[in-house]
C-alpha cells in the first residue's frame, strides 16, 4: 500500500513540481558550469544532480510501482496498459540516468551528458502529467 499523498491529486502534484522544479533548476547550473569552461565544478554538480535524481525522482517512481500502481492493477485491471506505459516511463527515466553515469568519466560524451539531462526532464514532466491525468483525475 503506497502513502496517501500518491493518492491525492494536488499533493502528488505538489511532489512532481517540487522535484521536476529542483532538477530543472540544477540542470541549469549544471549547463552554465560547463559553459563557463568550469569543467571540474561541472562534474561535480553532475554527481550531485545524478545523487539528486536517484535519492529524489527514482525513488519516487519505485514508490509508485511497489504500491500505488499495483493497487490501481487490482482495483481497475482495465487500467493494466495505461500502468504498463507509466511503468515503461520510469525505465525510460533509469535506462537514460544509468547511460549518464557510464559515460560520466569520458570528457568527449559532455555534450551527450548535457542532452540526455534534458531528455530526463521530458520525460518525466510528460510522464506526470499523464499519471495525473490517468491516475488521480486531473
Amino acid at each position: 500500500m503506497s502513502g496517501p499523498a500518491l493518492r491525492q491529486l494536488n499533493a502528488h502534484r505538489s511532489i512532481h513540481e517540487a522535484a521536476y522544479g529542483q532538477v530543472k533548476d540544477m540542470t541549469d547550473v549544471l549547463k552554465r558550469l560547463y559553459q563557463e569552461g568550469r569543467n571540474e565544478e561541472g562534474k561535480q554538480a553532475e554527481e550531485i544532480l545524478i545523487e539528486h535524481w536517484r535519492d529524489h525522482i527514482i525513488s519516487h517512481a519505485d514508490s509508485e510501482e511497489e504500491g500505488l500502481y499495483q493497487d490501481f492493477k487490482k482495483k481497475y485491471p482495465e487500467m493494466s496498459e495505461t500502468i504498463a506505459q507509466l511503468t515503461r516511463d520510469h525505465d525510460l527515466l533509469r535506462k537514460i540516468l544509468a547511460q549518464i553515469e557510464a559515460d560520466l568519466e569520458k570528457e568527449d560524451k559532455t555534450k551527450d551528458r548535457l542532452a540526455m539531462y534534458d531528455s530526463l526532464l521530458i520525460v518525466n514532466w510528460h510522464h506526470s502529467r499523464d499519471e495525473e491525468r490517468y491516475l488521480l483525475g486531473e
